[in-house]
């Protein structure tokens, strides 16, 4: 993309790039909504259907620096086309797998082709929008993606409950091949630069840039803060949490689940737009790492909550989780149009990384603390108790991550790099 081109061509990019990224949540977090069915399926444990998220997630980050130099390189369109088929692939695999492998390159399959999507997304807002409307087009990228779980979770419940999880799953399957048809006819065709090359000694001096200028390093490391509570419990943990502990129906705790995208979604609009505008980066984030920690403190520790308490801490967890976009877009500020997709993958990398192996880390702390319960089918079954010990890990672990960014950050102030407000 570049900016002599009629701005249609970016808002059909861009828009291209964020139904993609819709339906890529879609497949995200369902696992999470069928972990009963998946788990007898397969016969996992908590720490073999944790796979299902982290893999998916280690993959997803691991393409996030190759993705942002291709969509540099061949456009959007012909890397979003690609990897809508990469999804529908994943997607097939997990309906005709019959073992815990399969499952797993399934969803390492989804990972590679989810990848490309929000790195797209945020590419095409920086190279394409001036700086007071970048904001408010990264956050409109993920409030148009959290609509996925959003509109996605209680009519997949009902239908897994009334057929069964693979009829599900193949429904996905088939909205998939509507929206690649859809995205050949309406997104602009691109030319290849073929100056964007993938050298490692490229991907090196950008990972050392994100290193060297402390602020970018921390803002890197404050996604992970912001973003893996949202993964732990709205991709994977939170339905089977509110099922064990607070005795929810399997659709009733999906529905309260996926109020965390509400509050995502509305405030990664305005936020974002808001602090772009009036240039209130810092104190936005720091005051939202506060919140976050206070939902955590409250949803694993404030007792018997009634399902208007959980909708209202889920809601202001993904309101406080939406600062991610806040740290992308102050990073974005250190990159130029040359190496913002690069330097903004390897932030999304840190990002999802941390998640992915926070996500694991409950699933083996759930094992960890297992009391020996099964159910008739054999398998284990954890309980209230297991539940607070494994998802205490993501309060813990936001926290110290929380700390480390902020030193590093003062630290970087100390040494004159360019500090913004």
């Amino acid at each position: 993309m570049n900016k002599s081109k009629m701005p249609s061509h970016a808002y059909f990019a861009w828009g291209g790039m964020a139904f993609f990224f819709l339906y890529q949540y879609i497949l995200r977090v369902a696992p999470g909504l069928v972990e009963p069915e998946l788990r007898s399926a397969f016969f996992m444990t908590a720490n073999d259907f944790s796979t299902l998220g982290s893999y998916f997630m280690f993959i997803y980050a691991i393409a996030q620096i190759p993705c942002g130099v291709l969509i540099d390189r061949l456009g959007v369109k012909r890397v979003v086309l690609t990897s809508i088929i990469l999804c529908l692939i994943g997607n097939g695999m997990l309906i005709k797998g019959s073992s815990l492998w399969e499952a797993q390159i399934s969803r390492m399959f989804m990972g590679l082709g989810s990848a490309c999507a929000y790195v797209g997304c945020l590419k095409v807002a920086a190279d394409n929008f001036p700086s007071s409307t970048r904001g408010f087009f990264m956050g409109a990228a993920l409030t148009i993606g959290l609509f996925g779980p959003l509109i996605a979770a209680k009519p997949l419940v009902h239908l897994i409950e009334s057929t069964d999880w693979q009829y599900a799953f193949k429904v996905l399957s088939a909205i998939g091949v509507i929206l690649w048809f859809c995205l050949v006819i309406v997104m602009p065709k691109e030319d290849v630069n073929r100056g964007a090359t993938l050298k490692w000694s490229e991907i090196t001096q950008s990972i050392a840039m994100v290193f060297k200028t402390r602020p970018v390093f921390a803002y890197a490391i404050m996604t992970t803060c912001f973003y893996s509570p949202l993964s732990v419990i709205a991709d994977l943990w939170g339905v089977s949490f509110l099922v064990n502990h607070f005795h929810l129906p399997r659709v009733n705790a999906a529905n309260v689940t996926m109020q965390i995208y509400v509050g995502a979604a509305i405030s990664g609009l305005l936020i974002p737009w808001l602090c772009e505008k009036y240039k209130y980066y810092n104190k936005a984030i720091l005051f939202s790492a506060f919140g976050m920690v206070l939902c955590l403190l409250t949803m694993l520790y404030g007792g018997n909550l009634s399902i208007f308490s959980l909708i209202i801490v889920l809601i202001a967890m993904g309101i406080f989780s939406s600062s991610e976009i806040l740290c992308f877009s102050a990073a974005s500020h250190y990159t130029s149009v040359e190496t913002s997709g690069t330097m903004l993958g390897v932030i999304n990398t840190f990002s999802v990384i941390g998640s992915a192996g926070i996500m694991q880390l409950v699933g083996f702390l759930l094992d960890c603390k297992w009391c020996g319960a099964l159910d008739e089918d054999g398998l284990r079954q954890y309980g209230s108790g297991e539940y607070i010990f494994a998802l205490s890990s993501v309060l813990v672990l936001v926290c110290i991550l929380s700390l480390v960014a902020f030193f590093i950050y003062r630290q970087g102030k100390k040494l004159n790099q360019n500090e913004i407000a």
